[in-house]
């Protein structure tokens, strides 16, 4: 097991919040090992977890019956997209 204090910290943070919640989005490049491990470790706890790049990629029609949605996020997603989605999410739901 190689990976730093900070991925393991977001991995176990990105679990714990997955259970919590109706639905998890997971932003990242689809090239990024780090946030595909985010959202095999999301999707092991939450069945609905969304993996997205950007905004663009949000399809938010399976959120009208969701009360709860987590957000976590590869280590190298630009905050900007972070915040875009965040946003967005707070004024959907």
């Amino acid at each position: 097991n190689t990976i730093c204090n900070a991925t393991e910290e977001r991995q176990s943070e990105a679990a714990a919040l997955a259970k919590e919640v109706d639905a998890m989005i997971v932003i990242g490049g689809r090239n990024s090992s780090n946030t595909q491990k985010l959202y095999d470790i999301s999707s092991k706890e939450c069945k609905c977890t969304y993996y997205i790049q950007t905004l663009v990629d949000l399809d938010t029609r399976p959120f009208q019956c969701i009360g709860c949605v987590g957000i976590t996020a590869g280590a190298s997603t630009p905050n900007n997209i972070i915040e875009e989605v965040q946003k967005h999410v707070r004024i959907k739901f």
